[in-house]
Order: C-alpha cells, then structure tokens, then sequence
C-alpha cells in the first residue's frame, strides 16, 4: 500500500470487520479539484459524503438485505498537493494499483470527474480491461477542454482511448457539444439519452444496458451526480436540467450491478453548491445501493 498518499479521514461506518475470506470494498476519497470549470468545491465532496452515508439508514429494500454488516475498509483520502493535474493522477493511480492488486473492489468517493481516469488506468494494468457504465449528464468526450487534454471535460475520451470505445455505454446523457455527439457517433459510442431513457422506461433501459454489457468480464461503474437533476442534486459542478429521478437511477444500479463489479466511482457532488446538503444524501444513497447489489450478487453466487 502507498501509506505515502493516504491521508486519515472521517470513515465510513460499518459494523462488521473484514475477515480473511471476505471479498473486501476498499473506499477512498479523492479530493482532486484542479480542472473545475464551473462551480469548483469537489475537494470537500469526499468529507461531505461520508458524514451523509453515517446518518442514513442501512437497509436496501430493493435487495432486502442490510448493508450495515458488510465488509467495508474505508482507507482515507489520497493525500493531493494543489494545482499539479499530473502528480495528483499519479498519486491516485498509485493507490489505486495498490488495491486491485489485493483483489479488493475500489469505491471512490470524489471530487471531479478526472479521477476517474487514473483509477481505470490503474485497472487496466492490474486486472485487465473493463467495460464502463457511466451515469452522467455530459459524454466528457471533448478531446481537450481550456486547453487541458486532462480535464474532467475531456475525461472519457482519455478513457476511451485506453479501453476502445466499444466499452463505454452511457445513460442519462443530456448536455453535449456538436463536436462530441459527432465523435461519439463516429466511435459508436453506445448512449441513452435522458429523453429516450424516459420514453423507453425502466425495463427497455436496464434490458439494453445488460445486453450491451453482456460479454463483460468486468464492469466498472462511473456515477456523475449531475446525471440527476437539480432539483435533486442541485450541488454539483456542472447542474443541467431535465435531469434523471432518483429513483430511476437507483433501480438501475440495482438491476445492473453484479458480482462482475471492480470498481465505482461518485463524482462531481460540489458541497459549497449543496443547500441542506441534499446532493450529498443522494450520493451517500447512490453508494449504499451499489453495495446492496454487490452483496446481493454475492449472496446469489454459488
């Protein structure tokens, strides 16, 4: 482990320890917040998510089962210098190298978007490729963004371009560029826009969301709080209307994630932009629900 870049944190409270046996959660925060463009305070996500996530209920009743006793370590922060996009990716993928390699499924509570990107790279090199479910607003597949190949604009092109396109699919997507729809047309990206997420209902979605994830020995999934609308999530970095219910999403990672998960991500909550803190209790909903199906798919597994 690179003790170097973790730094103590307020945890995540679970009551059960991980035994030897056990297939570990590791969470880190990452407090990255060098290329917002909008609204910056991702750095103070990681802290705020937490403290969300310990005054929830544990309880999945869409799984039925209780995610208070699962086996979760939650590792601390990444320790981040300021300004330095390139020392802080490695710092991140670092750590992130660090825990594939002891099997653990990675959650990262962020900060920005392009944390993401280390974290996959990181993966890639330990494991093997996966295939991406992102939940986001944008495609962040501009090829740079202010100048800045490396931002969290330009975030999944970097990924794309490490994985192959044919393994992204997108939901919830709304707020694009000309030249991204262009290029994500061209890949043959896979995305279900908001509108047609709407039109097709829960059941079309999550039935195309597992064909196109069908042959994937992994899956990693990317969770982009602005995927929601603002008048859920309205502290985020980048809001856009016409925004996906909680609900909506919330079935969906039900029903998608399995026991083939690797690693997730929360992203982009924005706590300076957060009244009452309520993008924060959603992102703290979105990581229980993910836990809840990977324990279930667990619990299902022979």
């Amino acid at each position: 482990m690179e003790e170097l870049y973790l730094v103590a944190a307020p945890s995540l409270i679970s009551t059960r320890r991980c035994g030897a046996s056990d297939r570990r959660v590791s969470i880190i925060g990452v407090p990255l917040d060098v290329t917002s463009s909008f609204r910056p305070g991702s750095r103070f996500a990681p802290r705020a998510i937490r403290e969300a996530y310990n005054n929830i209920e544990a309880f999945s009743f869409r799984k039925n089962l209780d995610v208070d006793d699962y086996c979760l370590d939650d590792m601390g922060d990444v320790s981040l210098v300021p300004g330095s996009i390139e020392e802080n990716l490695r710092r991140i993928k670092l750590v992130a190298e660090s825990l594939f390699r002891e099997k653990s499924v990675l959650g990262l509570l962020g900060g920005e978007h392009l944390a993401t990107y280390p974290v996959v790279k990181a993966l890639t090199a330990i494991r093997g490729t996966p295939c991406m479910l992102v939940l986001d607003a944008h495609l962040d597949l501009r090829d740079d963004y202010l100048g800045l190949r490396l931002s969290h604009a330009s975030v999944m092109r970097r990924i794309a371009e490490l994985l192959g396109y044919d393994k992204l699919v997108y939901v919830g997507t709304r707020a694009v560029s000309g030249e991204e729809v262009e290029h994500a047309r061209r890949m043959k990206v896979s995305f279900i826009t908001g509108m047609q997420a709407r039109l097709l209902g829960l059941r079309e979605t999550v039935r195309r969301v597992k064909r196109i994830l069908r042959e994937c020995g992994a899956i990693y999934v990317s969770v982009d709080m602005d995927v929601f609308d603002p008048a859920y999530a309205p502290g985020v970095g980048n809001p856009e209307a016409e925004g996906m219910e909680p609900w909506f999403i919330l079935d969906l990672l039900s029903a998608v994630v399995d026991e083939r998960l690797v690693g997730f991500d929360v992203v982009e909550v924005s706590p300076p932009f957060d009244p009452g803190g309520i993008t924060s209790v959603l992102a703290a909903k979105v990581l229980l629900e993910i836990l809840a199906a990977l324990r279930g798919a667990e619990t299902r597994s022979p």
